[in-house]
């Protein structure tokens, strides 16, 4: 017993000194969309909790298009050694193998999951000129008379989110896609838009301000930050829609890398002030092992297969 215990310990040291070394040069972090959202907010975050925990250099890379297949595929497709790294979203993991006939990758099979940062509603808004306050208003008013809307990233949370509105409420709107939440508010809040679906911290700055009225968050009951914002599932029983963003490399990263990441994140999370930073943007702090986050994707992957083929949702 005693060689055996000293064996394993031989065998375990160089591990511990891989992952305790990591990172030794300069980590890039792919977030997959437009600055200023809501998926570089939390991008930036992760890399600066993570240089705070090792000392390591951690550069985010914006690389947006294609409803984050672009930026996605490119570390998909790159070195697994650790030194490269994605954001992920409902989008890039679980929704758009759904949509698009060839996104370049596999959200399940070409990923090594790390940890989920955190779990964030969804917010509609309204233009103010519409002069409607409730989701019950709104749908009337779509029903009267032809309006459009926008979302922030096609196939993703925020797409699937304005249409499942629009079916369950039964209504025809025009639809207009955008590569971001930067670009959507661009036409949003001038009025072009009607109404707009983006992620609860890269919108809510807009209701507070009073530029934009807000409508209803998508998640199954209010954010405890905003409890007067209603949840739109109070006017369309059963409406549920969830953001998710969490830290991914590409398939055979090192599990020395992916254990010492996961296990600073966690510990970053579990402090009182990245906690309360993303509960001030709108986020629920989260953590968990890598194999929590898998079976995350893994039933978000189900899930929103089912509702994109039941409600046959297409790219336009």
């Amino acid at each position: 017993m005693k060689r055996r215990a000293l064996v394993a310990a031989a065998l375990a040291a160089p591990f511990a000194a891989r992952a305790a070394s990591w990172p030794e040069r300069p980590v890039r972090i792919v977030v997959p969309f437009p600055p200023g959202g809501t998926v570089d907010i939390i991008g930036r975050l992760t890399a600066q909790w993570l240089h705070e925990a090792t000392g390591g250099n951690f550069v985010v890379e914006n690389r947006s298009g294609a409803g984050g297949n672009i930026g996605a595929q490119a570390v998909a497709r790159a070195q697994p050694d650790g030194y490269t790294l994605l954001l992920g979203s409902p989008g890039t993991q679980a929704i758009n193998t759904h949509l698009y006939p060839n996104p370049g990758y596999d959200g399940i099979a070409d990923f090594a999951p790390i940890i989920l940062m955190t779990q964030v509603p969804n917010l509609l808004a309204a233009h103010p000129s519409l002069g409607v306050k409730t989701a019950a208003e709104l749908i009337a008013l779509a029903k009267a008379r032809r309006i459009a809307y926008g979302e922030t990233s096609i196939g993703g949370s925020t797409h699937l989110s304005a249409e499942l509105f629009r079916l369950q409420a039964g209504i025809e709107a025009d639809h207009v896609t955008y590569r971001g939440s930067s670009p959507m508010m661009a036409d949003l809040l001038p009025g072009r838009l009607a109404y707009g679906v983006d992620n609860l911290p890269s919108i809510l700055p807009h209701i507070r301000s009073g530029a934009l009225v807000a409508i209803g968050v998508t998640s199954p009951q209010r954010w405890p930050g905003a409890p007067e914002i209603p949840a739109l599932g109070e006017t369309l029983p059963g409406y549920e829609v969830t953001a998710w963003f969490g830290l991914l490399g590409p398939r055979g990263t090192p599990a020395e890398v992916v254990e010492r990441a996961n296990a600073v994140l966690n510990a970053k999370l579990a402090e009182a002030g990245p906690r309360e930073r993303l509960l001030t943007l709108g986020g629920t702090p989260a953590g968990g092992t890598p194999q929590d986050y898998l079976a995350l994707i893994l039933a978000e992957h189900r899930k929103w297969g089912d509702v994109i083929r039941q409600a046959a949702i297409k790219l336009e």
